[in-house]
């Protein structure tokens, strides 16, 4: 039986397209683009080259910790460099494990007080339509879109007067309810349109969508006033940098399934056991905080590597193939991209995203899905670079690439791919709060066949922090990060870790020195 339940592409997309009154015929007289938004910097909008800085976490959803909780450390480490920050960056799983609303006070609000406007009344307020008092921009990640499966969702129901008996499920991070196939999330940071009556419409989208962004009007974010984003995936510009924040819960689709469909059922079969032996053990009333917290560690990957194979078989067992791509977010992040380069006053472009594409993390690296995505980030960036030709000139499709989903603080760079993607830096920001995990034991360098059946070392881990790890002294690193863009050209990226360690009953900080991003 499946803890968790996991919507299929297509449903994610309709039901997300369903929610924002995707191409609605009033957005579309009005010429307003969805997936575009202007950041409202009142009197102090910077130059196209100026210097700012921008703060990251990911994968923080957790509130099981009673005493010494990972979020709210590492959101206390940024604090001190919110003040001036330009903006927030959020990779992904927003809230575990099931994205429920109703986790939202615990696992969300909490943590993030500082950052909610009239946050110091947190414990009264609804996580539905929050203002932020300065940008917080999130992705949506694989967690934030998940439901309980139904025979899980009916034992809550009836074990309701024995709950207090059950304290492994009152722990398990997911209350009683389910994200509703995302409805949660966006609910808490969409602009939801669907929600507005029909004769209120025109009204909202005049007073909100009033920016104008290459001659066509989109949503003006507004900290304080109104902080909803138009889209699961959108763009904005800060400083002569735009970042594109995309949703890769839909771009999973998988070229070839590694295994044929009699062994994935095989190894399907031996997690599922696996994962019924946890449920057995974490039913226990006579396991401490730290076992409890090792155990739904494990939970949590083994449901994600059941989701993994369960994919691959749905795939093989697909006829149309094709249903199964989101082409439509591929399309706009090519396009995006190709404009992006064409107009003199972008000197860079940062995209963010969950999945990650390159990662030596020991649960993720050798995922289909993590080759899914990068199988599906290398077409696009080729096809940005065939487009573009001699006028790319020496620039890459990207300056930086930022995700989360793997449990570690990650920078690695691409080397020689032989596809556009290659010399690329890579970070992966997703040790922020839920259980951290170990690099491999291959190491550092992650190696691809080529048609010719050699083997190629494609890309480097150059800094891994998580479970365990030399950089934090050998203790469990939770993480954040400040990332500085200097001013001028060609553009400059710093990387400042923020890393604190549980050691006992307080917190030991152990931050790596700032590291300076290869062009």
């Amino acid at each position: 039986m499946n803890f968790a339940s996991d919507p299929s592409i297509q449903r994610k997309i309709s039901k997300m397209a369903a929610r924002v009154r995707w191409k609605h015929p009033e957005l579309i007289r009005q010429g307003i683009d969805q997936t575009r938004l202007v950041i409202d910097q009142g009197n102090d909008n910077p130059g196209s080259d100026d210097a700012f800085h921008f703060l990251v976490l990911g994968d923080s959803g957790t509130g099981r910790h009673r005493f010494q909780s990972p979020p709210r450390r590492i959101a206390e480490r940024l604090l001190p460099h919110k003040a001036d920050a330009a903006f927030l960056l959020h990779t992904g799983d927003v809230v575990y494990l099931v994205g429920a609303l109703d986790q939202y006070r615990a696992n969300f609000l909490r943590p993030y007080r500082e950052w909610l406007y009239h946050g110091n009344a947190w414990k009264s307020m609804s996580p539905e339509g929050l203002v932020f008092n300065q940008p917080f921009l999130p992705v949506p990640g694989n967690h934030d879109y998940y439901d309980l499966s139904w025979p899980v969702a009916l034992l809550a129901g009836l074990t309701l007067p024995l709950r207090r008996y059950l304290q492994w499920f009152d722990d398990v991070d997911a209350g009683w309810r389910g994200s509703k196939q995302g409805e949660a999330y966006a609910r808490v940071f969409l602009d939801v349109l669907n929600q507005i009556p029909p004769a209120r419409l025109q009204d909202h989208l005049e007073l909100h969508y009033d920016a104008v962004w290459d001659g066509q009007r989109c949503l003006r974010y507004r900290p304080g006033v109104n902080t909803r984003l138009p889209n699961r995936y959108f763009r904005f510009r800060q400083a002569g940098v735009d970042v594109f924040a995309i949703d890769s819960n839909t771009l999973m689709s998988f070229e070839k399934p590694t295994n044929n469909l009699c062994n994935l059922r095989r190894d399907l079969r031996s997690l599922e056991e696996r994962r019924t032996t946890l449920y057995k053990t974490l039913a226990s009333s006579n396991l401490d905080e730290t076992h409890r917290d090792d155990l739904f560690d494990a939970l949590e990957t083994l449901q994600e590597e059941c989701f993994d194979l369960q994919r691959q078989i749905k795939q093989l067992n697909q006829i149309n193939q094709a249903a199964l791509v989101d082409h439509e977010q591929l399309e706009w992040l090519k396009e995006g991209l190709i404009t992006s380069h064409r107009d003199p006053a972008v000197r860079g472009r940062i995209l963010t995203m969950h999945h990650p594409t390159y990662v030596t993390e020991k649960t993720k690296c050798n995922q289909a899905d993590t080759h899914a995505i990068r199988r599906q980030l290398r077409a696009v960036f080729d096809a940005v670079v065939r487009a573009l030709g001699e006028e790319l000139g020496s620039a890459k499709p990207v300056d930086l690439v930022l995700s989360g989903h793997a449990h570690c603080l990650e920078v690695l760079r691409t080397h020689d791919t032989g596809h556009a993607d290659s010399t690329i830096n890579w970070v992966i920001c997703g040790g922020s709060g839920y259980g951290l995990r170990a690099q491999r034991r291959e190491g550092a360098e992650i190696t691809e066949q080529t048609v010719d059946g050699k083997t190629r070392v494609v890309a480097t881990s150059e800094l891994f922090i998580g479970r365990n790890s030399t950089d934090a002294r050998g203790r469990d690193g939770y993480s954040g990060l400040r990332v500085d863009v200097a001013e001028g050209r060609p553009l400059t990226i710093r990387l400042t870790p923020l890393v604190s360690c549980r050691d006992g009953k307080s917190w030991l900080d152990a931050d790596p020195d700032p590291i300076s991003l290869r062009s």
